[in-house]
């Protein structure tokens, strides 16, 4: 590929490298981790196995969802990037986002989950047969206000009376919380929360550590007029989601006025006949006392 300016995802860069693709742009993502061959699946497998915290012998994704040579796309999606189907038959969704749409992401938690979930079925098939879900978020907003930078959730946790629920889990990587975490470099006697903070260090700043040198080479086949792109197309997707955002909360207060107007149409429709009733209860009153019968 010639080395003129270019907006394609993978091209050469002749000139000295200053910074890599981040991790957290869809293209990079894919390019790294969803390619097919040996090294890219091997990656995947890691990956996963330090998100989740399990042994995986294989983990491929969807066709639909492997690194395609596509330009930057300034429209919105709404999706998970990458779908994942492990060696034992759980199944798995990876989103990475450098926007978030904060006032309905647990819409989008649910709807994706329930869809993940759902996939699995076929027909005749018995739903205990089903397989856990995972679904994995690596996020460079707050999602989540007020939590660690990681936050996992698991809704094998909770029981009601006889059934217990173990299908759906969360693993949520908030980065805008890991500076703290990487300043205070707190040590973990635990391997999978060391494995996970290395991982998370890596995608706040990729050249910082060594056990994953493997991506970092993929990360900087990257050019820096292709990274630029992708970081324009980000903002752009930051300042539509900012307009979506206003007209969502526009709307929001206008269907509250609404509401409000509404309840108090309904109030003083309310008063108007408990005063109509009050007349005639007056009135009738009145004519029982005329005849002396009150």
């Amino acid at each position: 590929m010639h080395s003129q300016k270019t907006t394609n995802i993978i091209g050469n860069n002749e000139s000295p490298k200053t910074e890599i693709a981040s991790l957290l742009a869809d293209c990079a993502f894919k390019y790294v981790y969803t390619r097919d061959n040996p090294k890219s699946r091997e990656n995947l497998r890691q990956l996963m196995s330090t998100l989740i915290g399990r042994k995986l012998q294989k983990a491929e994704p969807l066709a639909t969802e492997t690194f395609a040579s596509t330009q930057p796309k300034t429209e919105k999606t709404s999706r998970f990037d990458v779908r994942v189907v492990m060696d034992d038959g759980d199944e798995a969704d990876v989103e990475v986002q450098l926007w978030t749409e904060k006032d309905d992401y647990a819409k989008r938690l649910s709807y994706y989950g329930a869809k993940l979930y759902a996939s699995q079925a076929a027909k005749g098939a018995k739903y205990k047969e089903l397989k856990k879900c995972y679904q994995i978020i690596i996020s460079q907003d707050c999602i989540f206000p007020n939590t660690s930078w990681l936050l996992n959730l698991d809704i094998s946790a909770q029981e009601n009376r006889m059934f217990k629920f173990d299908t759906m889990h969360w693993c949520i990587i908030q980065l805008n919380y890991l500076e703290q975490a990487i300043r205070e470099d707190a040590g973990h006697g635990n391997t999978y929360l060391q494995n996970l903070l290395d991982l998370c260090k890596f995608i706040a700043e990729p050249t910082r550590v060594e056990p994953f040198e493997d991506v970092y080479e993929d990360l900087m086949a990257f050019s820096a007029e292709q990274i630029e792109a992708y970081r324009q197309e980000m903002e752009e997707r930051r300042r539509l989601d900012a307009i979506s955002t206003r007209k969502y909360t526009e709307e929001l207060i206008k269907q509250q006025e609404e509401e409000i107007a509404a309840s108090r149409q309904a109030i003083e429709a309310s008063r108007q006949e408990l005063e109509a009733e009050k007349a005639r209860a007056d009135k009738y009153a009145a004519i029982l006392k005329q005849h002396g019968l009150l």
